[in-house]
């Protein structure tokens, strides 16, 4: 699962999945949710770590946020899929959706309307929200991904 993170990072960061009307793809909010569906919530919260870390590497502000977001996605995810949702497509796409809403909104509050930007509104529904509809489509290929390696690992055991 780790090999799979640091694929998608080099995808994410290098613009090999283009953007669409300017929104970019934020591939590694899905992955760490189906990653964290199959694994669980501890697990899963070290996986949403390492996703972060490699994001905010790449991110030329390098402050932890998306470090500490992708861990709390990662545990959440896999808490909710252990005790409240079945591990199916359907909860994969409501955790995706309510994720990528969550860091979204929570970037745009602390990196735009917290700085007192102009135009944050106008940011807000051409880049932000954009994104998050964007970015579920990968839900589907990251859900039967990770679903898929779950399989060949405990096939293999």
């Amino acid at each position: 699962m780790a090999v799979l993170i640091v694929i998608t990072a080099v995808f994410q960061h290098s613009g090999f999945i283009p953007g669409l009307f300017g929104a970019p793809a934020l591939l590694l909010i899905p992955l760490t949710v189906c990653i964290a569906m199959f694994e669980r919530s501890i697990p899963g919260m070290f996986f949403g770590a390492l996703a972060g870390i490699l994001w905010d590497f790449a991110a030329s502000g390098g402050d932890g946020f998306f470090s500490v977001m992708l861990t709390a996605v990662g545990f959440f995810s896999g808490a909710l899929v252990t005790f409240l949702f079945r591990n199916n497509i359907r909860a994969a796409f409501i955790l995706s959706f309510g994720a990528l809403s969550f860091c979204n909104i929570s970037h745009w509050l602390m990196f735009i309307v917290r700085k007192g930007y102009e135009g944050g509104a106008d940011l807000l529904f051409s880049r932000y929200i954009p994104s998050v509809l964007y970015s579920l489509i990968f839900v589907f290929v990251y859900y039967f991904i990770v679903s898929a390696l779950q399989r060949m690992c405990s096939d293999a055991e």
